[in-house]
């Protein structure tokens, strides 16, 4: 078989080419007519001088489509431009960004750990044509974005990189990531470094809106945990706010305090990992284990698809290959068709968890031998 597809892997790519292109120009269709979740009304709000968060928390909804604002205050001043079209334009603008992310993140990925061009060319077809990248491009989402500059230090080694890195702390749930792992990895200039376009952002929104520095400071972080419709997968402070915290809101920033530092201690084992492009995937997993997120966040497993095809001679990677194929093609069939979500979604956490561990436990083994 492996023969079989040696030999007619140019036609082979050609017809998975096909695929992926009336799979990418279907997506492109269905996000012109919907991208519902991008933050255009939020933007707009802001700048027309209206804190937002404060009028969506008093109000205790949003009032337009899917768009709850419920980023980081930079989100809103980076969207400016956006702000001077109307609806329709807008969203289209935000769509061919999105598909500029999209192209750009595989690309600098395989670029900076030297994959091979016909395994980039299968992982750009993969990463287009999966359910995560279609529903992102579908709904507007803002998962591309943060995703970039997530990734950036981790490509370029500059001061400028780790300062734009900042910018991927407009979501909570996913940007939190790359702070934690400096202050894992003790690297506090870092940390400071990337924080900065979060202090910007917060000191630019109180000022516009004239709104209380301090009450705003904790505005989006309020609004953001009283969100319910992104609880569509199970994560460990899902699970936590479910089944023991009982809606007491003290308990719920214990909690998240625990969760941080069970994070913490996690990402410390990463990163006795020697294989930098392993522990880069590996940190990405974490989000998706502990806060809340939706289907569209599993691109980031796209780093471990790489990876372990870069490496698909160690049996773990070829077990981390499938396990990803599966999450980005087959999850959502089977998942709709199993149609048992209280058994179906913590087993779907165990195994994000399980896929975890079992890299660091073998790494780390195998670099002791």
């Amino acid at each position: 078989m492996s023969e079989l597809i040696t030999k007619y892997k140019n036609q082979i790519l050609i017809f998975l080419s096909l695929l992926a292109l009336i799979s990418f120009i279907d997506s492109i269709k269905k996000g012109i007519f919907n991208s519902c979740d991008f933050q255009w009304q939020p933007a707009k709000l802001f700048w027309e001088g209206t804190n937002h968060y404060n009028k969506f928390l008093t109000n205790g909804k949003y009032d337009f489509l899917c768009q709850g604002g419920e980023y980081g205050h930079l989100l809103n001043i980076i969207y400016y431009p956006f702000t001077l079209f109307e609806w329709e334009v807008a969203r289209v603008l935000w769509l061919i960004i999105n598909c500029f992310f999209l192209i750009l993140i595989a690309l600098l990925i395989c670029k900076k750990f030297s994959i091979t061009k016909y395994k980039t060319i299968i992982l750009l077809l993969i990463f287009i044509t999966c359910h995560p990248t279609r529903v992102t491009i579908n709904y507007g989402q803002q998962s591309l974005f943060v995703m970039f500059f997530l990734i950036l230090p981790f490509v370029f080694k500059s001061n400028l990189a780790i300062l734009s890195s900042g910018i991927s702390s407009v979501k909570y749930s996913s940007g939190y990531i790359l702070f934690l792992n400096f202050l894992s990895k003790k690297e506090y200039k870092k940390f400071f470094l990337a924080i900065i376009p979060y202090i910007i952002g917060w000191l630019i929104y109180f000022s516009y809106t004239k709104s209380d520095p301090i009450v705003n400071f904790f505005e989006p972080i309020i609004w953001s945990l009283q969100q319910e419709y992104v609880r569509q997968v199970v994560d460990v402070y899902t699970l936590g706010e479910t089944y023991l915290l009982n809606n007491e809101t003290i308990y719920k920033y214990l909690y998240i305090i625990l969760i941080f530092i069970i994070n913490f201690i996690i990402l410390i084992k990463i990163n006795k990992i020697a294989d930098n492009f392993l522990k880069f995937s590996l940190i990405l997993i974490c989000p998706l284990i502990f806060f809340p997120h939706s289907i569209y966040d599993y691109i980031l497993l796209f780093p471990l698809a790489c990876y372990s095809l870069s490496n698909f001679n160690i049996l773990i990677n070829k077990f981390n290959f499938y396990y990803v194929i599966y999450i980005f093609f087959l999850h959502r069939i089977i998942k709709h068709t199993l149609n048992i979500d209280w058994l179906y979604q913590p087993i779907l956490l165990f195994s994000l968890i399980t896929v975890l561990f079992l890299n660091i436990r073998f790494n780390i083994k195998e670099e002791k031998k």
